[in-house]
């Protein structure tokens, strides 16, 4: 019995997207991607063209209407993330969104009331990379007790590649666009709390 693959609408391919995401769903035979949608009418025909993506899009609402499309695949600077993600569950679609989740907890906690709405649905976050490599090593340390008891966890992590004052601002350090975020922490936060 032949298995429809399942069609993915990608709103916001941006670097991560393309290096990451698209090569990935397409070396999975079960995924196809069908649409594509970016801010720029140019940004999106050139990631269509590049990507032999059939559907172009000039606006995300035309995207997520789309009847064909099964899954969306969010890729935009966060604030966007609560809108798309409610209207693609809205629409009964599954979605994928880049990390950071949301603009603030407002926002998170819409998000996810969404998504218990339609628990039929699949909703995500894209998984922290820090813990990919590790995870099942990490998870079997910890069930064999190699670690021992946890009884405390620290977490030191420095990072400087947005603190060149010489150069613009980031999108990320922009509230507009980012939201209000803690960079870093949130997703070591989110590797590790899938360990302990």
């Amino acid at each position: 019995m032949a298995i429809n693959p399942l069609r993915i609408g990608i709103i916001g391919a941006g670097d991560n997207t393309r290096k990451r995401h698209i090569p990935g769903f397409r070396a999975n035979p079960s995924v196809e991607i069908v649409a594509v949608c970016n801010r720029r009418p140019q940004s999106t025909a050139e990631v269509a063209q590049a990507f032999d993506i059939p559907q172009a899009y000039s606006n995300w609402q035309d995207l997520i209407a789309d009847s064909r499309i099964d899954a969306v695949v969010i890729g935009t600077w966060p604030y966007l993330h609560c809108p798309i993600t409610l209207a693609a569950l809205q629409a009964g679609k599954h979605v994928l969104c880049e990390a950071r989740m949301a603009m603030n907890a407002d926002e998170a906690r819409q998000m996810l009331d969404e998504a218990r709405k339609n628990p039929d649905l699949v909703a995500q976050i894209v998984p922290s990379p820090f813990g990919l490599k590790g995870d099942v090593t990490m998870r079997r340390l910890i069930a064999e007790g190699y670690l021992g008891d946890l009884r405390e966890l620290q977490i030191i992590a420095m990072n400087g590649a947005l603190a060149d004052p010489s150069l613009p601002l980031s999108w990320r350090q922009d509230a507009a666009l980012s939201g209000v975020n803690v960079f870093l922490l949130g997703i070591v936060h989110e590797t590790l709390i899938r360990w302990v």
